[in-house]
């Protein structure tokens, strides 16, 4: 069967207070919460539907109610004073198609006026908010589609002036609702199976009800549909008129729901207010919102189609359009590094409010006599259709400016340590672990008819995990107003080589800041025979610095043969002295030969600048001999990451850029420090 995944808002439906239930030493009231009753939901865009709860073993999620799910005011779960009670703990019940449960009031003095009116019959509605997990749809010929809720879960129960309507409303008309999966599981009803595989039946002297009385009779049997008369509907009792109250509280409401809806479509008050004034009830308001809303949309298409069929020289998609806008002001920024392609030719020149202008336009909102400040809100906050973003908004397309050079920055950002240290992913934000294997035991003589023995192979463990790294970039709409471009540029430029940065400096405070490995002890020391003698970079330095490669032993306790391939060494007199020593010349005597010419990579790199003291320096083996240091990303995550919002704290954009990074140095076995010493004279 088909399956889908929607967003869906907590629903609510009307709950049974049972007053006479009331105790009032424990202050305990007991609540039918659910019977599972076929009601009919009523959506804004779409088909009415039938919703039936099914109430029954492995149907209904109950423990969160049954750890003690909240009984509030009003639905209102935003503020604690709104708590009236709790269910108590292990009282849900579902018997016979219903679930129950006892609800104990708290003691607090505002909530004693809500408890004595239930006691005495004043307050007698009550609602509870579920959450739906999985539907099944069953489509039925000449009635509303059957939702009929397999999973469910209730959160609360509340306290209610009116009986929730779930005949009314679903809660996503309410603005900014907490929205939750939920997988819809399409079936076709049982007639319609039946149809599928109709009922034959052999009626040989009989005609069927229709036919054609010259019609050719046929020696096979005919065909007829077997359908069942539904069952007469009970008689329903006379509903109780409303009381004042009740009627006023039902008018507020309908106040409330037309003044949203049109707030939140962009129609003016004057239309609202009409709705209001006429006494226009709900469903025939969200008509009239919808009858505008399409007299709107069709106004824009007349509007747009001009443009989209001559101004945008045969461009046939919004992503095209966005594209073409993006790579003009890419190239206004920086000629030489963007080219301008013929599609973007047309916004060549264009100022930021000319363009923000153009896309209103192609939105079908009209720019003649708009002010710049006016255009530039708009654009800002531009919507296609019944208030969806579309991929052609004008803020996406500045989004994506400040994104691609966001990230050029980024990668053009130049990182030394890429060439010396290990690069690795990582799944997710836990603590990995690192091993330092050891070399394979030695191989022992076998004797003839002897027996072969076993080795082992040790390890040591260094343990990191990542972290995460950001900061968010607001661009108003001054910005617009100014043309200014650089903000949506140099600004995310700087930001994201301010990310690259970030690596570099991490992974070079391992080198300076000497850290303890696992074993206790720090990365350089005598103990690991990693430091040399303090000096500079002379052909005895290296020398012994080889030496010390040389010696040194894995895990086992026996020789790594590892030498190292790069020099490490901060802008300045060690770089001079570091490429004097690896340069090929050509000698004049034996005692001028370079002996190190060839054998050394010289990476230098500023942040190896000490604050005092002498310059020191650092040799590295080939990562892909021995580990070093690693540094790590998030899996799928490689570098910046920016994600883009219309502003809040900000009146326009922001752009957020997160970066998961980390470093460690894993084996001090291919690492040498030199404190470093003055020159000889």
């Amino acid at each position: 069967m088909p399956r889908d995944r929607i967003d869906l808002p907590v629903l609510e439906r009307a709950a049974s207070l049972r007053a006479e239930s009331a105790d009032p030493e424990s202050r305990r009231i007991e609540v039918v919460w659910t019977s599972g009753a076929t009601v009919r939901r009523r959506r804004f865009f779409d088909d009415d539907f039938d919703e039936e709860l099914v109430v029954g073993p492995g149907t209904v999620r109950i423990d969160r109610l049954n750890r003690g799910a909240p009984f509030l005011n009003s639905h209102d779960s935003r503020r604690l004073d709104a708590i009236l009670g709790v269910v108590v703990e292990g009282s849900v019940r579902i018997e016979d198609g219903r679930g129950t449960a006892l609800i104990r009031f708290s003691d607090r003095a505002e909530v004693e006026p809500v408890w004595r009116d239930i006691q005495a019959g004043i307050i007698r509605n009550v609602s509870v908010g579920y959450r739906v997990h999985r539907f099944e749809i069953e489509k039925r010929d000449g009635a509303p589609e059957l939702w009929r809720a397999v999973d469910w879960e209730p959160m609360e129960i509340s306290a209610v002036a009116i009986g929730a309507d779930p005949g009314a409303r679903v809660r996503a008309e309410e603005p900014g609702p907490e929205l939750h999966p939920c997988t819809l599981i399409r079936c076709e009803s049982p007639a319609a199976q039946r149809a599928a595989q109709p009922t034959r039946t052999t009626m040989p002297n009989d005609t069927p009800a229709g036919a054609r009385a010259d019609a050719p009779a046929h020696a096979d049997a005919q065909t007829t549909e077997t359908r069942t008369a539904a069952a007469a509907p009970a008689p329903t009792p006379a509903p109780q008129a409303p009381s004042a109250e009740e009627i006023r509280a039902e008018e507020r409401r309908r106040t409330a729901e037309i003044t949203n809806l049109c707030q939140r479509h962009g129609l003016d008050a004057a239309f609202s207010a009409d709705l209001i004034g006429r006494g226009v009830a709900l469903d025939d308001a969200r008509a009239a919102i919808l009858d505008r809303l399409a007299e709107q949309d069709s106004a824009a298409g007349r509007r747009s189609e001009p443009i989209a069929a001559t101004a945008r020289g045969g461009m046939e998609s919004e992503a095209a359009y966005r594209d073409a806008v993006t790579e003009a002001l890419l190239h206004r920024h920086a000629p030489g590094a963007y080219p301008l392609p013929d599609r973007a030719r047309e916004f060549r020149g264009m100022s930021l409010i000319e363009l923000a202008k153009d896309a209103l336009d192609r939105r079908g909102t009209r720019t003649r006599g708009m002010s710049k400040l006016e255009a530039a809100s708009a654009a800002l906050a531009m919507r296609s259709g019944a208030g969806y973003h579309s991929t052609s908004d004008f803020p996406a397309i500045l989004a994506n400016v400040a994104n691609k050079t966001l990230r050029d920055a980024y990668a053009s950002t130049p990182r030394t340590f890429t060439a010396w240290a290990r690069r690795a992913t990582i799944a997710d934000f836990k603590p990995v672990q690192r091993t330092q294997l050891g070399g394979a035991p030695d191989l022992h003589k076998v004797l003839e008819s002897g027996e072969f023995t076993y080795g082992t192979i040790g390890e040591v463990k260094e343990v990191y995990a990542l972290a995460t790294y950001g900061r968010i970039v607001g661009i108003t709409r001054q910005t617009l107003i100014n043309d200014d471009l650089d903000a949506f540029t140099r600004i995310p430029a700087a930001f994201g080589a301010s990310a690259a940065d970030l690596e570099s400096d991490i992974v070079y405070a391992i080198l300076k800041q000497n850290p303890a490995m696992g074993d206790g002890t720090a990365l350089f020391d005598a103990a690991h025979g990693n430091v040399g003698t303090a000096s500079a970079i002379t052909e005895a330095a290296l020398a012994e610095a080889y030496r010390l490669f040389g010696k040194q032993r894995g895990i086992e306790e026996r020789l790594v043969s590892i030498l190292p391939r790069f020099l490490l060494v901060p802008p300045g007199r060690r770089s001079v002295e570091a490429r004097k020593q690896v340069t090929a010349t050509t000698p004049g005597s034996t005692a001028e030969v370079n002996t190190f010419a060839g054998r050394l990579d010289v990476v230098e790199e500023p942040r190896l600048i000490p604050e005092t003291g002498e310059d020191p320096w650092f040799l590295a083996a080939d990562p892909a001999r021995i580990d070093t240091i690693e540094y790590a990303y998030l899996e799928g995550q490689q570098g910046v990451h920016t994600e883009t919002r219309m502003g809040f704290e900000v009146d326009g954009i922001e752009i957020k850029a997160r970066h998961d990074f980390a470093s460690k140095a894993i084996d001090w076995r291919g690492l040498y420090r030199n404190a470093g010493a003055a020159a000889a004279a």
